[in-house]
């Protein structure tokens, strides 16, 4: 089945709670990365990537700066007359309110769902950093003849709400759809990515509103056996952001060049919007080592195994190590950062010294001055 009759949904805001500092102003999707990008560039690549030509990006709160970051869909080739992009948010009838979870999000864009006219829908949240096929899955979703197919990968599952562990026989066939109880081996873990037929999906979603279902797990375990559930492997750079450390983490690992070209593949790019930015500027006595500096920065002191994004400003004397700089930070000089993570616009005047550890760094917040 071609990728055209697929309909992309995007959940936005799903476990924004698992990132609070982030996503205090801002949703889950929204949140910088990389650099260069947000997050929900991911998911809106491999959708775009796969052939997907029709998505909705369903929000609850703080969605002004995706609204800002996405626009209309023309850096993803979503700008169409017809099909496109659609900003799903809540309150779409005096039957709904604020979603409560995504069952409750999807039960509230029925409509849309309704109207897509597509025969299967993709369903993924935001906090799954990977540069995944979906045409894999969608075609091998077709020729399993399955109900629903579940994206999932091998390793030590990330602590986070409804994580589930996904149990399979020989061809695949999911048999158990089950809750994590120990995080300390590897197993296999849903990404939260599914594929499933419009009318079934439609149908399922009816049933939990009307037995209070709150999540996809719940759906699922309890149809497993009217159903056929298929997993499929994601491998590659895989990263679920579940916590402030692994957002830490899942930046820097792409200092490791091997992670950057698993992540960022020509032949699937990633897209994000597009800034006029002029080329960074390195001072005399500027001093870098292993990091990704982007457009606009300006460095004159030292900076070491770090993430700079656009227009951040590093003045002389300086010393920058294993940290995250976002947009438009000014460090003043002879300041002192190690283990850090600065939001947008932070400034940090001369002479401060801030340490954190790589299992705690130390986070500021968006506009800070210190």
């Amino acid at each position: 089945m071609a990728a055209k009759n697929v309909l992309g949904m995007i959940f936005s805001n799903a476990y924004d709670e698992a990132l609070p500092e982030l996503t205090a102003l801002r949703t889950m999707g929204s949140i910088p990365f990389a650099g260069r990008y947000r997050l929900i560039d991911f998911p809106l690549s491999n959708m775009v990537n796969a052939g997907i030509q029709k998505v909705g990006v369903i929000t609850k709160s703080n969605y002004r700066s995706l609204m800002d970051h996405i626009g209309n869909g023309k850096a993803w080739d979503l700008s169409r007359k017809r099909e496109g992009m659609t900003i799903l948010p809540p309150y779409n009838s005096t039957e709904t309110g604020a979603f409560k979870d995504k069952v409750d999000s999807l039960y509230g864009s029925i409509d849309y769902l309704r109207h897509a006219d597509k025969d299967l829908v993709l369903c993924t949240d935001c906090n799954v950093v990977s540069t995944i096929d979906y045409d894999a899955i969608i075609k091998a979703h077709t020729a399993s003849n399955a109900d629903v197919t579940l994206a999932y990968t091998n390793g030590i599952p990330p602590k986070m709400r409804a994580a589930t562990e996904l149990v399979m026989d020989a061809q695949g066939k999911v048999t158990a759809c089950r809750g994590i109880d120990c995080y300390s081996s590897a197993i296999s873990y849903s990404l939260k990515i599914m594929v499933i037929s419009r009318t079934l999906l439609e149908r399922l979603l009816h049933e939990a509103h009307s037995a209070g279902q709150t999540s996809f797990e719940q759906i699922i375990a309890s149809n497993l056996q009217f159903l056929n559930v298929y997993g499929y492997e994601v491998g590659g750079f895989v990263r679920v952001l579940s916590s402030l450390g692994s957002y830490y983490e899942a930046n820097l690992a792409l200092l490791d060049r091997a992670n950057r070209n698993l992540l960022f593949d020509p032949e699937r790019p990633v897209f994000t919007k597009v800034r006029d930015e002029v080329p960074a500027v390195y001072g005399l006595n500027a001093r870098v080592s292993n990091s990704l500096i982007a457009d606009g920065c300006k460095i004159e002191g030292e900076v070491e195994n770090s993430i700079l994004f656009r227009g951040v400003t590093v003045a002389k004397g300086a010393k920058i190590k294993d940290s995250i700089l976002m947009q438009n930070t000014y460090i003043g000089e002879n300041v002192s950062l190690a283990s850090v993570i600065l939001d947008k616009s932070v400034v940090v005047k001369p002479n401060k010294m801030l340490c954190g550890a790589q299992n705690y760094p130390v986070y500021v917040g968006k506009g800070i001055v210190i």
